[in-house]
C-alpha cells in the first residue's frame, strides 16, 4: 500500500474530498439524506482527513462542545480502503489532536454496525440505543489521557 497521510482539511480540496467520502459512504451506500449528512455546524467543525497518494479516503469531524468534551462525527471510510487500520489511525490522530487542546473526553453517536470497531479503539458504551437517521445508534464515550 502506498503513502498514507493524516491531517485537518488544510485546503478546499481537502474538504471537497471530505465531503466527497461522506456522499459515497452516508448517501450512496447507506441512503442517508443529504440534509442529515451535511448540516449548519459545518463551519464550526474540524474536518479531519486520511489521504492515500493526495486522494482523501477516509474522514471525520470534530466539534468541542465546551472547553473539556469532544464529539467525533462523521467518520467515513471509502469501501476499498476499509479494515486496513486507516480508521483507527485517523482516531489515533484526533486522540493527540485532542490531547494538544486539553481536551479531556470525547463522544460518538455510533452505527450499531461498527461498534466493535469504537471498542476496539477504546470507546466504552455511555446510554441506551436510539435511532438517528433511521439507523439504530449507540452513544460511546472515550477519556483522553
Amino acid at each position: 500500500m502506498g503513502k498514507l497521510s493524516y491531517g485537518t482539511a488544510a485546503c478546499d480540496n481537502d474538504l471537497d474530498g471530505a465531503f466527497e467520502v461522506r456522499r459515497q459512504v452516508f448517501i450512496r451506500e447507506q441512503g442517508i439524506p443529504e440534509t442529515l449528512v451535511f448540516d449548519d455546524l459545518e463551519g464550526e467543525a474540524l474536518q479531519l482527513v486520511a489521504k492515500y497518494e493526495g486522494q482523501v479516503v477516509a474522514t471525520a469531524r470534530v466539534r468541542f462542545l465546551n472547553d473539556c468534551q469532544a464529539k467525533l462525527e462523521r467518520m467515513a471510510v471509502i469501501d476499498g480502503f476499509r479494515n486496513r487500520g486507516i480508521g483507527k489511525e485517523l482516531v489515533l490522530f484526533l486522540e493527540n489532536l485532542l490531547k494538544d487542546k486539553k481536551i479531556k473526553s470525547v463522544i460518538l453517536h455510533a452505527q450499531f454496525d461498527v461498534v466493535p470497531f469504537y471498542r476496539s479503539c477504546g470507546f466504552k458504551q455511555s446510554g441506551s440505543p436510539f435511532r438517528e437517521a433511521g439507523l439504530r445508534h449507540l452513544k460511546m464515550c472515550k477519556q483522553i489521557k
